[in-house]
């Protein structure tokens, strides 16, 4: 379809003519020098809205109208603001390559009047004449058109054809549009029936997959509500109006209801008035509270028993942060807290006493600094260590020991009361801290000493243990705090020091710390190394000292034991036996000496020797056992063999010593007591021990035979002897006068200076042969 172009007929040069004057101004204002874009379409509109004759400006780039008059918008029935922006293929039917090819032809200048089908705006298409200009407006190229009827402009024959032309053109391309239409609207409708059939399917399957969802939801709820009951935790659901929405198993085993029961109450319909504050706040706090409650308390159940709850509440909200009420779990921790307890106990307190032990009780000390440094008090501590602890232990057994602490402990309970605390630091040592001692040194001290010496009073006493009569005793060593002191384990250690001062004065000591124990501890450390090396080292030595006895030609010796040290040379058990005693040492020096004793009789049949052995040797549990195999590994006639024993020791631990003195004697070795008339109540039990020999001390020789006391005591302690059957040995001989006294007083043997002093075993043994 081609446009119409020629020369027009008279009429219509008259209207071109008549158009010309705003021709013009549209080519001054276009061609004018450019403005700002508001003002330049103000002035356009307000140039052709003045034409009667319907002007459009098009852009044929963008295939756009930039503008129109209002004679236009009268023209085609659309409004002003319609018409603007409008695609050229809205108003003019024909196909794309047609507008473009006249666009071209107008651009060009080979023609520029038109015969168009213009559509307006009731829908209908109407054929128009259109004369149309490029112009530049703006920096841009414009297309400047004018539109009229054509009833208003003579018949033009030349483009008659071409109009037909277009039309049926126009004709044709709606016509393809419309089969377009229908073929775009016959596709959509399959589409669509194929979309319907698609979402059919997938309802279907929505369906099927709710119905197996609703009834894996069923599953779920049905395991979630078994998991649930199986949790032994108390769970409980609250709405948010206070009713119970749900719980698990064990809630209503709690309460005692079925959870059916419970669901739909309210708090105190299920607990009712509770006077547990904690309880009360963990279940009547308001749910809208948006806080989580954490709460420990111990609590009663409805049906009475009693319950250590760790209880949780917190809100319950769903995904949008809505609340949809609030949940409790409330744990069972009685067995927890009771193992914890006991745990405890375990860590820091001693099991069998219910004392504290030495980390708590350490705990405990730098407290008690703590506050009597705030009130400027003094304070003392106190280890209190039983004596011959192992023997009763060795003779009796645990359980006889472990009732010889308890009553300890609670006789150190019930002296010390309300001011202060008792601890067991070891197996027989205990600690007391003593309190509230004041704010005066002097006063403290007194104080304190009088109660170190009521502790021992009161500790040092019978005590009756599984029918047995058990004599207790205890050294105590003990330390004043100033309150400026705030190291524990500094103290306790002094007092330790103490502790060991006492056990060196003997059984029942007591023994207050001074600044000259430290050094005496370094000295003491100094021999025990000597003596651990001397055991391994072999610096042990035996010396023998001869006892002059009427009955018989047998030779009889005491062997006393001696350390030859390579700078010091011969070093004397008066500067070790204590150390040897306190330290354990004693046990394995001990047996050493026993084991050189039988050797030597075994080498010599006719020597007769005399060991001394220490109580804390004798009570020892396999010493009876260990003496049988030593006289089985050396073979002598174990008659020939005395072992002495200090008398002091043996009588205070009479009940021990007995039953191993039996088992000795059933050995067929000797026994004898050592020093005799230096203790005390000897002449009580004397007569129940099995006894070979006395041995009169020779504090009470050294006397004779001019004191009349002491010769008052020898003479009677002769006499109780002969009585008894006891051969009676005197130590300490010195002189013929006393010789000869003690021989018409009918002593049996003399052991003295005199007679020779202690010699290496060879040297005698040497000198004898």
């Amino acid at each position: 379809m081609t446009a119409m172009a020629g020369k027009a007929d008279p009429s219509v040069r008259r209207t071109l003519v008549s158009c010309s004057f705003l021709l013009l101004i549209f080519v001054l204002l276009f061609c004018a020098p450019p403005v700002q874009a508001q003002s330049f379409r103000a002035r356009i509109s307000a140039l052709i809205d003045k034409s009667p004759v319907a002007i459009l400006i098009l852009d044929p780039e963008a295939r756009l109208i930039i503008a129109a008059n209002n004679a236009a918008s009268r023209f085609y029935g659309w409004p002003n603001t319609r018409l603007i922006n409008m695609p050229m293929t809205e108003l003019n039917p024909m196909s794309v390559a047609q507008i473009e090819e006249e666009i071209g032809k107008i651009e060009a200048g080979t023609a520029n009047d038109f015969l168009f089908p213009h559509r307006f705006a009731d829908g209908s298409i109407h054929t128009v004449h259109v004369t149309s200009w490029p112009v530049r407006i703006a920096n841009r190229d414009l297309l400047m058109s004018l539109v009229a009827s054509p009833q208003s402009q003579p018949k033009i024959d030349d483009g008659v054809e071409s109009y037909s032309s277009n039309l049926e053109d126009a004709i044709e391309n709606k016509a393809q549009q419309l089969e377009l239409t229908n073929n775009l609207l016959t596709l959509t409708m399959i589409s669509a029936i194929a979309i319907l059939a698609i979402i059919v399917l997938i309802l279907a399957r929505n369906m099927v997959r709710n119905r197996r969802l609703a009834k894996q939801l069923g599953q779920q709820h049905l395991l979630l509500r078994v998991v649930i009951d199986a949790i032994p935790d108390q769970i409980y659901f609250k709405r948010n109006d206070g009713t119970m929405a749900a719980c698990n198993q064990a809630a209503a085993d709690f309460v005692g209801m079925p959870s059916e029961t419970i669901v739909g109450k309210r708090d105190r319909e299920i607990f009712g008035d509770l006077n547990n504050t904690l309880l009360s706040q963990q279940i009547f706090s308001k749910v809208e509270n948006q806080d989580k409650l954490i709460n420990e308390a111990n609590v009663v159940n409805p049906a009475g028993r009693e319950y250590t709850l760790e209880m949780i509440k917190a809100p319950v909200t769903d995904t949008t942060g809505e609340r949809l009420g609030s949940v409790s779990v409330w744990r069972d921790i009685t067995e927890r807290r009771t193992n914890e307890a006991r745990i405890e106990m375990l860590a820091y307190y001693d099991p069998l006493t219910q004392l504290a032990n030495r980390v708590k009780a350490i705990e405990l000390l730098s407290a008690y600094l703590s506050a009597h440094r705030e009130r400027g008090q003094f304070i003392a501590l106190a280890v209190v260590d039983l004596d011959n602890f192992s023997g009763v232990n060795s003779i009796f057994g645990h359980d006889v020991a472990d009732q010889l602490l308890i009553t300890a402990a609670n006789r150190l309970k019930d002296m010390v009361a309300g001011n202060g605390f008792v601890a067991r630091l070891s197996s027989d040592a205990f600690l007391v801290v003593m309190t509230a001692l004041g704010h005066d040194y002097d006063e403290a001290q007194t104080q304190a000493e009088q109660i170190v010496d009521a502790l021992q009073s009161r500790i040092s006493g019978k005590a009756i243990l599984s029918g047995r009569h058990i004599s207790t005793s205890a050294c105590i060593g003990a330390v004043l705090i100033s309150p400026e002191a705030s190291d524990p384990g500094e103290f306790l250690k002094r007092a330790d020091l103490a502790m060991h001062a006492a056990k060196n004065k003997g059984r029942g000591s007591v023994s207050w710390f001074t600044s000259d124990m430290v050094h005496s501890v370094v000295e003491n450390f100094e021999v025990e190394s000597l003596l651990e090396r001397a055991l391994n080292q072999d610096m042990f030595r035996l010396f023998l000292q001869p006892k002059v006895c009427q009955r018989g030609a047998a030779r009889h010796f005491e062997v006393l034991l001696r350390i030859e040290h390579e700078e010091r040379g011969i070093i004397s058990p008066e500067e070790f036996i204590d150390i040897a005693e306190s330290t354990g040492m004693i046990l394995p020096i001990g047996t050493w000496i026993l084991e050189e004793a039988a050797r030597l009789l075994s080498q010599h049949q006719d020597l007769h020797v005399s060991v001394n052995v220490s109580v804390q040797q004798l009570l020892q549990e396999n010493f009876v056992r260990d003496l049988a195999c030593i006289l089985q590994s050396y073979r002598f006639d174990p008659s020939h063999l005395t072992l002495e024993m200090t008398e002091s020791l043996m009588i205070a631990n009479f009940d021990l010593a007995l039953a191993q003195l039996h088992d000795i004697r059933a050995l067929n070795v000797r026994l004898s007591i050592d020093d005799f008339g230096t203790g005390y109540s000897a002449l009580i039990y004397l007569k129940q021990l099995p006894l070979d020999e006395l041995k009169i001390d020779k504090t009470f020789i050294a006397g004779i035979p001019h004191e009349a006391n002491a010769t008052s005591l020898v003479e009677f302690i002769i006499a109780m002897a002969r009585h008894l059957n006891l051969i009676v040995v005197a130590e300490g001989v010195e002189t013929e006068e006393q010789v000869k006294w003690l021989r018409s007083r009918g002593c049996d043997c003399l052991q003295g200076f005199l007679f020779g002093k202690p010699q290496r075993a060879t040297d005698y043994l040497d000198e004898l042969n």
